[in-house]
């Protein structure tokens, strides 16, 4: 550790101190500055060579650019990834003098991107937004992204906490500001793809996306998007490539020791044709085994862009992408169990079954979306932007079950693993899926009146089989948007947003291990003379074999419709202001296909409509005070509506809504500063921000024995604790900066200091899961001042990257977390002692990675490069999650971050 402080703090004072004025009287300076012609922003990186030599620099922080060289006329080209190369012919240069040349605006390479870009893009390059905005380069993704996972790129930015989870793809997570997916609202080129029913985001179904994406926004906050979209903690906005304007052919191959260990990608563009189209194409793989056990897979990803220019006023873009998946899931195991196995990579979901490798927890999905999109520039001033799009999905999850009077035969929810006759489970830790087939075929029985017909059906009732539970949808949207540019002064953009979604949602046996059926009935939900009670009685005692419908059946509809309206003003060359307002109608409404015989006469059918009116408000200011220093701050206020999976009792089985639904309320200040110069950017952002009225429902294994009840059940099970009237307060401090060393060698950082808490002590009604009878209603949870988990408060991050002009480039970063508090378990908050007691505190962690590659030209034509990647180099496996410790619970689920991991990549393309 010390060798590797010692080794950046030499790179950094060398750097310093090296002479970077002294020139030879016979050499001359070349100065200039680089922007995106269409948000006005400064390029970082962009490449400056003169045309037929190795000579060349590199454009810093602020766009600008310096190179030497001796006397003479010279040809610049200027090249950057994702912009067309530019070139600036007869630059004069005599010795011992400066030549400034015209300031370079680069367009954006591809079809429609400017069109995209108005669209979708978060920043207006006529104003400074008043909200901390970071952006990923495309030359970042490719230089960076090597084997991670997508939300991993933006694991060094101010706020963002990544949390890698069950270690399995696609399982990444990111938190901004201490606000989970559901609470950060995720864009595609401007559309929203957070899940309409749970609002969550699910980003293995963005593999591949890396390969077409031009930027990826964070907007921390309120921010100024122009949508009717509710975030809490902030926006993302992954804005893709649309059709490339060249013609050209890219591949890519890439092997690893992270999940899934081998890539391919396959990239084509036909160019602008005849006819005025052009269209791109991309097709990519991942497969092999994982990091963690039992977490191999194979993924296909597919990407379209067909661009059509009608007129000079009309044009129109398609898009469409999907994933393909099938892999095994890690879980969260008990300390106790990672340390009887000795293993951070242990998996308790996995075992070997008929000599096969197989995982209870098996993913798949498929869910692609298509966008057609229409821009229509009415005038100079006014430009009209239309999108139509449609998803659809095919996923569904695994799971164990088992029967009444059975045991977890170390399942997922096992806590100590036990010795099973015949097996090895005592060593291995993993499941024994042979030993459950030989109960299962040994368990011979008759069920009368099967399927209700009056008849009884003899054979092996399984008495373990795997579940699938399936979550498809049917999801239609469209969104316009009017943008008018008034005066220099003044642009509104106002808009509408309609969605219309349907989630189809049911459980179907997959594997019945060995056995001949599997009898639908609930073991854990008993009449009064303790038999199972059924869970459709339409079919009573229904046989189910593999593939058929059990346990539930039910849709979920939910419709939106919002308006939005945004004024950006500039009353004065240095102050912009921005107000914005939006409302939104939605509802929704559960339709349920079984007739369960607990819930018998709310179970079947639809459930009252639940509809919600909610609004926006906000507004904010920034001053530049000169050219150099600059200060907002933005407020805002909002209400939204509860997500549909949170709105029942047991939206799998029941239509009883739980309790009275009431909108939540976020109310949200912001301040920031920020300084540019030549060499050196830095951001300073205060905020606060307060949510109110949350509801939702958290379950794991406790026990009731503190409602001191006789008539409740004893030991530990599963149980749901549904909490209502829960409000927080996020507030913090975010720091970073940015500095040119040297043309070729920059220094990135970054601080972030939180403090998020709970406020006040909210409610909670007890039930047993799957939901019967609530054991309790209305018990006080002593959550107030409690630390919010699953998230450091606390991150840091340097980053030292080298990039020659010649295409060789080499980098590290180092990332700090500290603050990381488990998530606090309401079954220890019963007690108005627990006020003084605060959440555990999982120890500080740090990371450190390692990024290199060359590029190089074989041709004109054809351009190569070698890159690779080294991740947690030190291979610290620090715990990254964990829940709080319970009576019930004294080994906590726990899971860790990925171990050290590398990645080597080969690329080629043809143009």
């Amino acid at each position: 550790m010390r060798k590797l402080v010692s080794y950046f703090l030499f790179i950094w004072l060398c750097c310093f101190f090296l002479p970077n004025n002294i020139f030879a009287q016979s050499e001359g300076v070349i100065k200039g500055i680089i922007l995106d012609s269409e948000t006005g922003q400064p390029i970082v990186g962009a490449t400056i060579m003169i045309d037929g030599t190795t000579n060349g620099s590199i454009s810093n922080q602020s766009g600008e650019f310096e190179l030497k060289t001796a006397q003479g006329t010279y040809k610049l080209i200027i090249n950057m990834l994702g912009y067309k190369d530019q070139v600036i012919e007869n630059v004069q240069v005599a010795g011992g003098t400066i030549t400034k040349i015209a300031t370079v605006n680069l367009k954006e390479e591809g079809m429609g991107v400017e069109e995209v870009e108005v669209f979708a893009n978060m920043i207006d390059g006529n104003r400074q937004p008043p909200t901390p905005i970071a952006t990923i380069s495309a030359q970042e993704i490719e230089e960076k992204m090597g084997a991670q996972e997508f939300p991993e790129m933006l694991k060094s930015t101010p706020g963002v906490f990544v949390n890698t989870g069950g270690g399995s793809w696609g399982d990444s997570q990111i938190r901004i500001r201490g606000f989970t997916s559901e609470n950060t609202a995720v864009l595609f080129n401007g559309i929203p793809v957070n899940d309409m029913e749970s609002g969550r985001v699910f980003w293995a179904n963005w593999s591949g996306l890396s390969d077409v994406t031009r930027n990826q926004q964070v907007q921390r906050g309120l921010g100024v998007s122009k949508l009717a979209v509710s975030s809490v903690g902030g926006t993302i906005n992954i804005i893709s490539n649309p059709a490339d304007q060249r013609k050209g052919a890219r591949m890519e191959s890439t092997v690893s020791n992270r999940s899934l260990k081998y890539r391919t990608t396959w990239k084509y563009s036909t160019g602008l044709m005849k006819g005025d189209w052009a269209v791109t194409g991309v097709l990519s793989r991942r497969w092999g085994e994982g990091f963690r056990e039992g977490t191999g897979g194979d993924v296909y990803s597919y990407y379209l862009a067909m661009y059509k220019r009608i007129n000079t006023k009309h044009q129109l873009i398609f898009t469409g992408y999907g994933v393909y998946q099938y892999t095994g899931r890690g879980g969260a195991a008990t300390e106790e169990n990672y340390a009887a196995a000795g293993r951070t990579t242990y998996n308790p979901y996995w075992g070997t079954y008929q000599g096969q490798e197989l995982n209870a927890r098996e993913n798949r999905s498929h869910k692609p979306m298509f966008i057609l999109n229409h821009y229509w520039d009415v005038s100079k001033k006014v430009t009209i932007s239309n999108a139509l799009y449609y998803s659809w999905a095919d996923a569904g999850g695994a799971a164990m079950d088992r029967v009444s009077g059975t045991t977890n035969t170390n399942s997922e929810l096992t806590i100590i693993p036990n010795p099973i006759p015949g097996g090895t489970i005592a060593q291995t830790f993993q499941l024994n899926f042979d030993y459950m087939a030989s109960q299962n075929q040994g368990n011979l029985v008759t069920i009368r009146n099967a399927n209700g017909s009056g008849l009884p059906i003899t054979g092996y009732r399984s008495r373990y089989a795997l579940k699938e539970s399936v979550n498809n949808h049917q999801w239609v949207g469209a969104l316009s948007t009017v943008n008018i540019e008034a005066s220099k002064n003044l642009s509104m953009t106002f808009g509408v947003d309609g969605r219309w979604y349907r989630g189809f949602h049911y459980q179907r046996v997959k594997n019945l291990l060995g056995g001949d059926f599997w009898l639908d009935v609930d073991r854990n939900v008993q009449d009064d003379v303790g038999r199972d009670m059924n869970n459709n009685l339409l079919t009573p005692n229904r046989i189910a074999y593999q593939g058929d419908k059990v346990g539930y059946d039910y849709n979920g509809t939910v419709r939106w419709l919002g308006t939005f309206g945004q004024v950006e003003y500039s009353p004065m060359r240095n102050l912009d202001l921005f107000a914005t307002v939006t409302f939104v109608y939605n509802d929704f409404q559960r339709n349920g296909k079984m007739l369960n015989e607990k819930y018998y006469s709310t179970s079947l059918g639809n459930s009252d409509l639940q509809s919600f009116n909610n609004y926006t408000v906000k507004a904010g200011a920034n001053y530049k005070i000169t050219g150099r220093h600059n200060v907002f701050f933005n407020a805002g206020t909002f209400t939204r509506a509860p997500f549909f999976q949170n709105a029942f009792s047991d939206n799998r089985t029941t239509n009883i809504i739980r309790g009275s639904l009431t909108s939540e309320r976020v109310t949200s200040f912001e301040f920031g500063y920020s300084y540019r110069s030549p060499k050196f950017v830095g951001n300073f952002n205060l905020y606060s921000t307060g949510w109110e009225n949350r509801s939702y429902t958290q379950g794991f294994l406790g026990d009731l024995s503190f409602l001191n009840n006789p008539a409740l059940p004893t030991g530990t099970q599963f149980i749901n604790y549904q909490l209502y009237n829960v409000n927080a307060l996020h507030r913090g401090v975010e720091i970073d900066f940015a500095t040119q060393l040297m043309p070729e060698l920059s220094l990135s950082g970054m601080l972030s200091v939180g403090d998020w808490r709970y406020l006040g002590n909210p409610k909670a009604d007890i039930l047993a899961d799957p939901v019967g009878v609530p054991y309790a209603t209305d018990v006080t949870i002593n959550a107030d001042r409690l630390r919010v988990g699953g998230q450091a408060q606390t991150t840091g991050a340097l980053g030292l990257r080298y990039r020659d002009p010649k295409g060789a480039f080499i980098g590290t970063s180092a990332n700090f977390y500290d603050n990381m508090y488990a998530d606090y378990n309401p079954e220890t908050r019963t007690t108005p002692d627990a006020y003084f007691n605060q959440v555990r505190r999982l120890p500080n962690a740090f990371t450190f990675d390692l990024f290199a590659g060359k590029t190089f030209r074989l041709d004109k034509r054809v351009r190569c490069q070698v890159k690779g990647s080294l991740n947690n180099i030190t291979d610290y496996r620090f715990m990254i999650d964990a829940n709080e410790r319970t009576p019930s619970n004294l080994s906590p689920f726990v899971q860790y971050y990925f171990g050290r991991t590398y990645s080597v990549s080969v690329v080629m393309e043809i143009n």
